[in-house]
């Protein structure tokens, strides 16, 4: 996590920024017993709160956009496959039949009048994962315009946005150190890669990316960078895209989305397990 701020108030309004990061994570991480979102997923709670409940607005929205390539419910997948706590494993075909039908975003029932969740059916699961991080710079970003603050940057792993201009970098799929340099005004982007989380077994990469279609990890693109006005809006459609693919994302969106892929073309360096 990197906050960098410019002018009067800079040291409060970056103290401030992580605060708001901090809260945010308290609210819709996987990783803490005592989340809003855990607790939503153990049925504990109904009535959510507006940050959760505008995550989990959006989220649908691009499902919708996407054909559900965007789906928060990817969660019992993503347990199957090991990738929330990497914990990696190959499930069987049995396995993936009998979870496939937890996984659908329009399981989620969302009443914005009393701000309550619903699932619709057993088993259903939700990980904010593909979204979560992109809120939290947003919120990082409005917490430092409240506090006055015109220039600055809040990047947290591969999602970023600042106010005014910034030189930014996009890491490189293949991790040879060919990063990608652009000049970025008032917007956010957002990279979701294969290379940070996967695991190798007999010469075969399997990364965390999985189509909620058919719960199997996405093969054949490396990298989907997206840039756009929020980081929540970024975040989830760099993941959105990742899935949708180049060729359907260029014929269905065009230019209306500032997408850019690279393709895994070279084979898997095996020797690198991660495991």
């Amino acid at each position: 996590m990197v906050i960098s701020a410019r002018g009067e108030n800079a040291n409060a309004g970056i103290s401030a920024a992580f605060e708001e990061i901090r809260r945010i994570d308290a609210l819709m991480s996987l990783h803490r017993a005592d989340s809003e979102l855990v607790k939503l997923n153990a049925r504990a709670t109904e009535t959510v709160s507006e940050d959760l409940f505008k995550v989990l607005w959006k989220a649908r929205e691009i499902s919708e956009l996407t054909e559900g390539s965007f789906d928060v419910t990817i969660r019992p997948l993503a347990d199957l496959w090991g990738f929330i706590w990497k914990e990696y494993r190959l499930p069987t075909t049995n396995e993936l039949a009998a979870t496939l039908p937890k996984v659908d975003y329009r399981l989620v029932q969302l009443d914005p009048d009393t701000r309550s969740v619903r699932f619709l059916r057993d088993g259903v699961s939700v990980d904010l994962g593909g979204i979560a991080k992109g809120y939290a710079v947003d919120c990082a970003i409005e917490k430092l315009r409240a506090m006055g603050i015109t220039n600055a940057m809040v990047r947290a792993g591969g999602d970023l946005r600042v106010m005014g201009e910034w030189k930014v970098q996009i890491e490189d799929p293949q991790k040879q150190g060919k990063r990608t340099t652009l000049r970025l005004k008032d917007a956010a982007i957002s990279t979701s890669g294969d290379y940070e989380n996967y695991f190798v077994i007999d010469g075969k990469r399997y990364s965390h990316i999985l189509d909620p279609r058919t719960g199997l990890p996405v093969e054949g693109v490396a990298a989907c960078t997206v840039i756009a006005a929020t980081c929540m809006e970024s975040d989830a459609l760099a993941t959105a895209l990742f899935v949708y693919g180049p060729e359907r994302t260029a014929l269905r969106f065009g230019n209306a989305i500032n997408a850019r892929f690279s393709r895994r073309v070279a084979p898997p360096d095996t020797a690198r397990d991660r495991r």
